[in-house]
């Protein structure tokens, strides 16, 4: 059985490659940075509500995962000074840790290289899964909900 396993493996491994080939763009990707100035918790919303709306993308939110595109704070950033009168505000609860696929196909190795604490993928209708993705999906307890764009 294990070695019905590596044969598929190795069949999924040329087949993915040659797909991903003929899906990668022909140049090397550029990394863009993009200079955030916060000094003030409503600058903060405004850069986390840009972020949620450049995420709409799928392209951008591709490249913002990928590091292809990055934020670093602008030179001219001052820190924000949090009066004694003014608590700080709690640590939010972590959310439970979702990882989205809008295309193509998942293999058993895009699962392996999820991070830690992943407890739920959401796939787009369109994109399939390997028998060995689900395997590895069930291993490590990680929920498959697919979504309806």
């Amino acid at each position: 059985m294990d070695d019905l396993r590596q044969v598929i493996r190795e069949l999924l491994r040329e087949e993915l490659g040659r797909v991903r080939a003929d899906l990668a763009p022909a140049a090397a990707p550029q990394v863009t940075q993009e200079a955030v100035a916060i000094r003030s918790s409503a600058d903060l919303n405004a850069f986390a509500l840009r972020v949620l709306e450049m995420a709409q993308d799928g392209a951008r939110r591709a490249d913002i995962l990928a590091g292809r595109h990055r934020f670093r704070l602008a030179d001219d950033a001052a820190p924000v000074r949090i009066e004694a009168h003014q608590p700080a505000a709690p640590p939010p609860q972590a959310a439970p840790r979702q990882v989205r696929f809008d295309r193509g196909m998942i293999s058993e190795r895009d699962i392996a290289g999820l991070p830690d604490g992943t407890t739920s993928v959401l796939a787009d209708k369109s994109v399939r899964l390997t028998p060995l993705a689900r395997d590895e999906l069930r291993r490590r307890g990680i929920r498959l909900e697919r979504t309806a764009s």
